[in-house]
């Protein structure tokens, strides 16, 4: 079963003629002015508070409002869900340590110093915090001419 569309013009890719495009927003343009002299019909004559009530009759002011309101209520309870039925995570192994008595420490006989890992540290072997002097006399930054990729050529 094929459904029909609602409009019998055939619809045309984007971008597919320019010359079709530009006729399509004149189209759309003199649509656009017609409405707007249509509502400018509605405003004439009358006094200003006329005018207001049928601004006000678009309600675009009440829609407005009752979205920052559904937005904000949105944010406000997504934010206490996670608050209250987080729970507190300090309070929880206070009363456990608290049951159970301390272990003695062991005699200071017994006690071995700490066995030192001699591996080096990885930011001196990349090199960070050393300090390179400069000749005083050279710009550092200045081009030499180094071309450091004429051996892939």
């Amino acid at each position: 079963m094929k459904i029909q569309p609602d409009s019998p013009a055939p619809r045309r890719g984007a971008l597919a003629s320019t010359a079709a495009d530009f006729r399509e927003l004149k189209g759309n343009s003199r649509a656009t002015v017609q409405e707007l002299q249509e509502f400018l019909r509605e405003l004439k004559g009358k006094s200003p508070q006329e005018m207001l009530g049928v601004v006000a009759a678009s309600q675009l002011a009440r829609s407005l409002a009752l979205s920052s309101a559904l937005v904000g209520g949105a944010i406000l309870l997504f934010t206490a869900i996670p608050y209250f039925l987080g729970g507190d995570e300090k309070a929880a192994p206070a009363p456990a340590a608290a049951a159970e008595p301390a272990p003695a420490p062991p005699p200071p006989a017994a006690e071995k110093p700490p066995v030192e890992d001699k591996k080096p540290d990885p930011l001196s072997t990349l090199g960070v915090g050393e300090e390179l002097t400069a000749p005083p006399d050279e710009n550092p930054l200045e081009n030499k001419g180094d071309d450091f990729l004429k051996d892939l050529e």
